[in-house]
């Protein structure tokens, strides 16, 4: 299996740096902490304009018809800038579109997103409860194409942005999946109060569709996260590098040379993960299984870099506003996206039921 970027990827991956470069410095080069902004439009258009938000989509509802591979290599810049978009909610959001909407709605949806013109969000965490993609507190009632929904889903990032909501709901018939336009959401939460809603699936097809577009999510978020490791380690050695203490370079005293190796060793090691689930999710159906295992590879990492790349700077790696603070907490955010690694190694567990046991010794 080739995991080298073909040409396309690395003018790709050139054009989204360039975009992201003349946006802006991002905020810890303006001495801002690094709390999680809200959407920034003007970021987002121009990376409609480079056409991001449109690679994995098909060409006949809008997109470009590229592939993850592709995504991952825009998705891995954004984390090495150090800039936040919603591009893993739109490519969950999208992807339970593309699967459970009408061929009107989706040709809509999708090629407002490929536009700019759309916001599509997943709405799909409850406040006080440990992750889990099925629905407690929000509950549907109705029948045909007369639903609304009740209860509370946070945190719901860029929610107050969306210009559409897909919500899981508990229904009478198991999870269902619905379509919330024009909704109504303060910061993070998003009450609903007998709002209205479009079904698009319950039961079986929806939670089918949920663990595929969780698991698409999952790659975007593992290329993110390897990008932002990229630059930890970066800055990590240029700063081994230049730092002195007893007259000596850093970068000389061997403890700390073999703790970057091991940050290294640790990025490449996720880079590879990430690259071999991006090629899984090209596929159909996706194993998301595959998934789930290059998530536990990449959080594992994450943890690591984050953490000796702020030992390693200091005490200056510990202010708010410092770029390795800053990496090292969206590293943080995205182990704990759509579930962290206890949750994804006990989903995992209850699948080694479906493994054929096998006898070593005969």
């Amino acid at each position: 299996m080739d995991f080298s970027p073909t040409d396309e990827q690395q003018a790709l991956a050139e054009a989204v740096r360039g975009t992201l470069r003349r946006h802006g410095s991002p905020a810890a080069e303006r001495g801002e902490s690094g709390a999680p902004s809200g959407h920034d439009d003007a970021l987002w258009q121009s990376l409609v304009q480079a056409g991001v938000p449109a690679l994995v989509w098909a060409e006949e509802d809008g997109g470009i018809g590229a592939g993850f591979t592709d995504v991952s290599a825009a998705a891995t810049e954004l984390g090495r800038a150090r800039l936040q978009v919603p591009l893993a909610e739109t490519i969950v959001a999208g992807s339970l579109i593309a699967s459970l909407a009408s061929d009107a709605v989706r040709r809509e949806l999708l090629g407002g997103l490929s536009e700019g013109t759309a916001l599509p969000i997943p709405a799909l965490a409850e406040p006080l409860r440990a992750w889990s993609p099925q629905p407690t507190d929000v509950v549907a009632s109705g029948s045909g194409d007369a639903w609304t929904l009740t209860g509370t889903k946070a945190p719901v990032p860029y929610g107050p942005d969306a210009t559409h909501l897909v919500v899981t709901a508990a229904t009478d018939g198991g999870t269902g999946v619905f379509l919330v336009t024009a909704p109504e959401a303060a910061n993070a939460e998003v009450v609903l109060d007998g709002t209205s809603a479009t079904l698009l699936a319950q039961g079986e097809a929806a939670d089918s569709a949920i663990s595929e577009a969780l698991a698409l999510g999952g790659v975007v978020l593992c290329a993110e996260a390897v990008g932002a490791m990229d630059e930890a380690l970066r800055l990590t050695t240029d700063y081994l590098d230049t730092r002195t203490q007893f007259g000596r370079k850093l970068a000389s005293f061997q403890t700390l040379t073999h703790r970057a190796a091991d940050m290294y060793a640790q990025l490449e090691i996720a880079r590879s993960a990430t690259l071999y689930a991006a090629m899984v999710a090209d596929e159909r159906p996706v194993d998301a299984d595959h998934v789930l295992r290059a998530r536990l590879v990449v959080d594992r990492a994450a943890r690591l870099v984050g953490q000796e790349a702020i030992q390693m700077h200091g005490g200056i790696g510990v202010t708010a506003e410092h770029p390795v603070s800053h990496l090292t907490a969206r590293l943080t955010a995205i182990t704990r996206t759509w579930g962290d690694r206890r949750s994804q190694q006990a989903e995992l567990a209850t699948r080694l039921a479906d493994h054929r046991s096998v006898e070593v010794l005969g």
